[in-house]
């Protein structure tokens, strides 16, 4: 990838435009005409840094219910309860990791007994009990924005302390807020709105006025309620989800911290500057999981990831956390919501 590309991708993963001629928006914005502007992202979908181009929504704002699930699973287990939640569509990210707690799956569902049943389904599928749900307690930052024309420069040497955070301008605001907030009021033309933005955006120089015709509506309007559900946060991002690994951000670790109920706050809002963090969130502990901070970590290599590990600990003066490094990549979909019908 040339400067271009990278000056594309850091627009297009948060900022795709919202516009009758969202290309020639982004190509006024780092120098080339429209149809180059259009064929660069081509070729990076093409080749499978950008995974889907569309809307990422707040599950909570559309009424769903949403969680992380640790389980021990036994060896010979493993790969039945992958088959298993391969098939089940409220499972969007399944992972195996090193620890006892060895498979890591996320789990939206439209209520909460939905998420019991699944829970029950994997206990009787592992004959284990050993399968817990952590939702989000709070959340402190839901970020995955990689940099690709920074990092060369700063990340590679040290990267950003909340000190320096100012010479990284997050593209989400940062900070504490309502993990539960109320369900946004959903008419019937935004959950059909929803359905249509939530794959991926057609391959074409006027993306949403193809969506408006095959919703049977006016590209005006298709235009207006998205910017409508993107102001009242039920669309969390409109823009692009990357392969990051194809991208070069070949290593991730889901950081966990042991902190002082007290100092959750402060520390949350420490770690949520690193822009190598792309989630934290306060979650539960458990007897034999001690564990209440998380953090999803990116990076070029292991070696990257743990030493901005080290960096977080030296910062905040946590001493207590555990890195739990991806063995496989089991699941990875995006969630299709007001599909149950």
């Amino acid at each position: 990838m040339d400067f271009i590309d990278r000056s594309l991708l850091n627009l297009v993963q948060t900022d795709f435009p919202i516009a009758t001629r969202p290309f020639l928006d982004l190509a006024e914005k780092v120098g080339v005409t429209e149809e180059e502007a259009f064929q660069r992202i081509n070729a990076l979908r093409e080749n499978g840094i950008i995974r889907r181009l569309g809307g990422v929504f707040d599950s909570h704002r559309l009424g769903y219910k949403s969680t992380l699930c640790a389980a021990k699973v036994p060896e010979d287990k493993i790969a039945l309860l992958r088959d298993t939640l391969m098939k089940i569509p409220g499972v969007t990210h399944n992972y195996l990791r090193n620890h006892q707690y060895n498979v890591w799956f996320t789990l939206i569902a439209p209520s909460q007994a939905k998420v019991e049943k699944v829970l029950g389904q994997v206990r009787e599928l592992i004959g284990r009990e050993d399968v817990y749900s952590l939702p989000a307690i709070r959340v402190f930052k839901i970020n995955v924005d990689f940099d690709f024309n920074l990092h060369e420069s700063k990340v590679k040497d040290r990267g950003p302390s909340s000190k320096e955070v100012s010479s990284y301008p997050e593209k989400a605001p940062i900070g504490s807020f309502d993990i539960k907030p109320t369900p946004y009021p959903m008419e019937e033309k935004d959950k059909e709105l929803v359905r249509g933005l939530q794959g991926d955006i057609p391959n074409s120089l006027t993306p949403f006025k193809e969506i408006a015709a095959q919703l049977g509506w006016q590209e005006e309007e298709l235009l207006e309620r998205t910017k409508n559900l993107l102001k009242n946060k039920v669309i969390r991002r409109f823009g692009a989800v990357l392969r990051h690994q194809k991208a070069g951000f070949t290593s991730n670790v889901m950081g966990v911290w042991q902190v002082p109920e007290e100092q959750i706050g402060e520390v949350g809002k420490i770690m949520a500057t690193f822009r190598e963090v792309s989630h934290c969130y306060q979650r539960p502990a458990l007897v034999d999981w001690p564990y209440n901070l998380f953090t999803m970590i990116h990076g070029r290599s292991r070696e990257e990831c743990e030493e901005t590990m080290a960096r977080i600990a030296q910062e905040t003066g946590v001493k207590n956390y555990a890195m739990l490094f991806s063995l496989q990549e089991l699941k990875k979909t995006s969630m299709q919501y007001f599909m149950e019908d």
